[in-house]
């Protein structure tokens, strides 16, 4: 065996034990992936509640993303890095639809 299929063959090895570690994470149905609808609902709830239209059953429904993010949490990490974030200074928020025709 030469030295570039030896290489090849330690590259191989160290890729499939880092697609191992983040298998969890990043596989399709894993628990990372299987939460981001329960964390996009729950930036939905807190969206509306800032901006005075929360659902009637807000505590319900902010209660079952939660149960659910904890249990998907328990079997294995979930990616709770913030994605969006702007430049630094940007911490203005826009006003709500329909805010400057109110005024």
């Amino acid at each position: 065996m030469g030295f570039l299929d030896k290489a090849k063959a330690a590259a191989d090895q160290a890729m499939a034990k880092v697609d191992q570690g983040l298998g969890s994470v990043s596989a399709p149905g894993g628990a990372g992936r299987g939460a981001d609808p329960y964390l996009r609902d729950l930036g939905v709830l807190a969206y509306l509640e800032a901006t005075g239209r929360p659902p009637a059953d807000i505590a319900e429904q902010r209660d079952r993303c939660n149960q659910a993010i904890h249990q998907l949490e328990s079997q294995g990490p979930i990616n709770l890095n913030l994605t969006s974030q702007g430049p630094p200074g940007a911490g203005a928020v826009p006003p709500p639809p329909g805010a400057a025709a109110a005024a």
